[in-house]
């Protein structure tokens, strides 16, 4: 019997919601975010999602952001990085939800239909049905494979054909340990088994702003509120493409060099890449830096907060590495 740690109850269809736990261990020992602060399990709803989700002002800010990279004269797309829950949860999503359940994403791209919107959950699912692990049983974030495959379908969005075979190629190493759904109540799930690859010598990191230089020199890599405002650039000497991409993103891209997050995938195959961790875009930034694309990269369930499009990540990464200091001196 599943373990219901999510406080809501099937009643005439509807579902009443209580205070919902963060993770939920099914059968089979995998963890899926279903809480948190955006209600993850609640988006999966109709009425949770429509209470949730300001669909009128997604399909204003895809409209501004489609005019603002056409007078640029730069390709984008908006990339969602599907929950776990989209790919894995099926048998979950009966059980807690029952029939009926949609997962937010497609919600979206259903009612806004953008064509820069892109939405790879059906692919990681056809990946998963082939028997490939895209991603982990105790992590939210998809695996070094998963990311390839949602790499893989950004790049015809942006009118690329690429050949991955520089990936494939790459020196594989494993490491073993829980994700970050993993904690107190979870005793007896066993550790992932979490495929990386060792970067190639010609991948180099030119540029870490004063949060990254901050969360490096004290080991704060995981420390959560350093994690909005990261920029870095990384230059490819071999890159197979000569384009400048600028990504902005989130954890599912991150600004470390590993084979499971965007941005290494996309220094890999460009010339040289700049990621900044924000769902709001700098304007002024990109205009100064005149990509030759552009990837916005965003987790499933932070579609209940559109962006505003009016971060500044240089102002903001000084002041953010200041404020940390001066909060924790010595």
């Amino acid at each position: 019997m599943e373990s219901l740690s999510a406080d809501c109850l099937l009643r005439g269809g509807a579902v009443e919601y209580g205070m919902a736990a963060r993770v939920h261990r099914s059968d089979d020992d995998h963890l899926f975010l279903v809480g948190g602060s955006n209600e993850v399990l609640r988006l999966y709803d109709s009425d949770g999602f429509d209470a949730s989700v300001d669909v009128p002002a997604w399909r204003r800010r895809l409209a501004a952001r489609d005019a603002f990279f056409r007078r640029l004269g730069i390709p984008w797309c908006q990339l969602l990085a599907p929950e776990k829950l989209s790919v894995y949860g099926d048998a979950v999503l009966r059980r807690l939800l029952g029939p009926g359940a949609v997962a937010p994403g497609q919600r979206l791209l259903d009612r806004v239909a953008h064509p820069a919107l892109v939405y790879p959950a059906d692919y990681l699912r056809l990946q998963r049905d082939k028997g490939y692990v895209v991603y982990p049983r105790t992590d939210s974030h998809w695996t070094a494979l998963g990311a390839l495959c949602a790499f893989q379908w950004i790049a015809p969005a942006l009118g690329l054909h690429l050949d991955y075979a520089p990936f494939l190629e790459l020196q594989p190493r494993r490491l073993c340990y829980h994700g970050d759904l993993w904690g107190d109540g979870h005793d007896g799930v066993p550790e992932d088994m979490f495929d990386r690859r060792v970067v190639p010598d010609s991948v180099a990191r030119i540029h870490a702003n004063p949060i990254v230089m901050l969360k490096e020199r004290l080991g704060l890599e995981n420390e959560m509120g350093l994690h909005i405002g990261s920029h870095v650039v990384y230059r490819n000497s071999a890159a197979q493409r000569p384009e400048r991409v600028v990504l902005f993103g989130s954890s599912f891209s991150e600004y470390r060099a590993d084979c499971s997050l965007l941005t290494f995938l996309a220094a890999l195959f460009f010339r040289e890449v700049h990621f900044v961790w924000s769902s709001a875009l700098d304007l002024g930034f990109i205009e100064r830096l005149a990509p030759d694309l552009a990837l916005i990269e965003m987790p499933e369930r932070f579609i209940t907060a559109c962006p505003d499009d009016a971060f500044d990540v240089e102002a903001y990464g000084a002041q953010a590495a200041q404020a940390w200091m001066a909060a924790h001196p010595g």
